[in-house]
């Protein structure tokens, strides 16, 4: 079989490949240390305040939140 079993052909885009099932919308970081490397980027680029961290249940890699 030449297609992934977790991948489909986006039936709008010709040839494009998009996830089949996707756990979590948000962007995602293996580990706590990419996680605040990240929050450091943001907060020196972007104007935003109190961003954290947090390993995610569902998916098991960390996302970042602002509450």
């Amino acid at each position: 079989m030449f297609e992934n079993d977790f991948m489909k052909t986006s039936p709008g885009f010709k040839n494009k490949v998009v996830p089949l099932d996707v756990p979590c919308r948000k962007a995602m970081y293996n580990s706590l240390d990419e996680a605040k490397e990240a929050i450091d980027y943001i907060l020196e680029n972007k104007w935003v305040r109190d961003l954290s961290a947090y390993k995610c249940d569902i998916c098991g890699k960390w996302h970042l939140t602002s509450k």
